[in-house]
């Protein structure tokens, strides 16, 4: 639910508490959509933030080019309480300027940032502000957002079309659709997918006190199955990199030095030996509509903090150009591919419940 500025340009958000279930899948509520999720429902928040600054913006105020949209986003920026810098800038765009262009307005709020004296920084603890470049039919909306005490500030200007000159890039009408659909206090690593009688099942990697197991799990959400590691000689190590492939009839688990099969056979077993893993590359989901796939990366790699899904048109390079984005409860730890070929699993941990969450994620038509 989108809930209308205060203050020209403004947004204040507090969050609602997360609805926790060890059985069914659920829904996370907002008091008010963070300002990034605000970019997932491009028209209406766009056609929202649009209307506003239109109503309000005082007479003889003009934002007609994107420096006076950066000059304009920065000052509001300012106004935001409790902001002492260093900030980490992040760029999501939902279209994408000339080249030259799109550098030189990202320099140009760097230096409005630090001539008001809020530093910009790389270091990766520092509080991260989310600058968004977005398109409707009529303007371009600059907006900026930043998580502040359990808070989320959002500010944003309005400009025309006009101000930039779009690439070109064909603006895909897909969306992100993510459904929970299951959680446990145990530690996950790792998920995949698998279809069993018709039905889709998951295989976990995960950590049953000091163990490390791979458990089957019904459509229902129960355990059917639970196969340790120990007895093949695997322990508990600082790497906690893991990765899980499964099928109907065993699964393969790669670890930093090692590859473990396990068999789902009654009385299933664990057998590994060394070898080097060739981890696995970015997870793509092709839509039914449109002509290419869609990578699936993480925001970064913070464990104590939020984390957001990118969702990036395959080819493109670089996070900053990002066209879809979904916000988690906690970090991301894993991408897989899902048991079927238009869908993905995404592990995550949620902070404010301490448990651990499955994702099903896929890329629906239309915006």
């Amino acid at each position: 639910m989108l809930t209308p500025p205060t203050l020209l340009g403004t947004m204040n958000c507090d969050f609602a508490s997360v609805v926790s279930s060890t059985e069914n899948a659920v829904r996370r509520n907002w008091d008010c959509a963070p300002p990034f999720l605000l970019f997932l429902y491009f028209p209406l928040f766009l056609f929202v933030a649009s209307m506003i600054v239109h109503a309000q913006t005082p007479a003889g105020v003009q934002v007609v080019t994107l420096d006076d949209a950066v000059h304009q986003l920065v000052e509001r920026v300012a106004t935001i309480q409790n902001l002492h810098g260093p900030v980490r800038v992040q760029y999501f765009q939902g279209m994408t300027p000339g080249r030259g262009e799109d550098t030189e307005w990202q320099q140009l709020l760097r230096k409005e940032l630090e001539s008001l004296r809020i530093a910009v920084t790389e270091d990766s603890t520092a509080n991260v502000l989310r600058v968004g470049l977005t398109e409707t039919p009529t303007e371009l909306v600059l907006a900026a957002g930043i998580r502040l005490n359990e808070k989320v500030e959002a500010r944003f200007v309005t400009l025309p079309r006009t101000a930039v000159a779009s690439s070109g890039l064909p603006v895909a009408p897909v969306r992100i659709e993510k459904q929970l659909i299951y959680q446990t206090p145990d530690r996950i690593v790792d998920a995949a997918g698998s279809i069993e009688g018709g039905e889709s099942e998951l295989r976990l990697l995960a950590y049953r006190g000091n163990e490390l197991v791979v458990t089957r799990v019904d459509s229902a959400g129960k355990a059917k199955q639970v196969v340790s590691l120990a007895p093949a000689g695997v322990r508990i190590t600082r790497d906690s990199r893991g990765e899980l492939t499964a099928n109907a009839s065993q699964a393969t688990v790669a670890l930093p030095g090692k590859i473990c099969q396990v068999s789902w056979a009654p009385g299933g077993d664990a057998k590994c030996h060394a070898s080097k893993p060739v981890w696995r590359t970015a997870v793509v989901l092709t839509p039914a509509c449109g002509d290419g796939g869609w990578r699936l990366l993480s925001d970064g790699g913070d464990w104590s903090t939020p984390d957001l899904l990118q969702v990036v048109p395959d080819g493109i390079g670089r996070k900053g150009s990002t066209a879809l984005l979904s916000d988690f409860p906690g970090p991301i730890l894993s991408i897989a591919a899902g048991p079927s070929s238009g869908s993905a699993l995404v592990v995550t941990r949620n902070l404010p419940t301490g448990d651990y969450e499955i994702y099903k994620i896929t890329l629906a038509c239309g915006d």
